[in-house]
């Protein structure tokens, strides 16, 4: 059973690895999309400046994300693997952002 063990953990590396790279301009959108949903979902009645802060950061991401998405939808379009991609991080933060 330790064997089994050891062998087990030694391939997980391997199998990380092995993952598909996304180009730089997809991955950068991913992390907007994220942060995008993030700041998105905060709110703070009570702290002024903090509410100042998430605005701002809501703004940043999301109009970055947003205007990536448009962008990277028509480059990839011939990706499925790509689009998939894009779709799943295109939340609704990303979506209906509005400045």
């Amino acid at each position: 059973m330790k064997l089994l063990l050891v062998l087990l953990f030694s391939f997980l590396p391997l199998l990380a690895g092995a993952q598909e790279k996304l180009p730089q301009d997809v991955a950068k959108f991913v992390e907007n999309a994220q942060m995008c949903e993030h700041f998105a979902g905060e709110w703070d009645d009570n702290d002024k400046a903090r509410q100042r802060e998430i605005t701002q950061a809501v703004a940043s991401s999301c109009g970055q994300a947003q205007r990536q998405w448009k962008r990277l939808r028509v480059k990839y379009a011939k990706q499925p693997k790509l689009q998939k991609v894009i779709a799943e991080n295109a939340n609704d933060a990303v979506r209906s952002f509005r400045k």
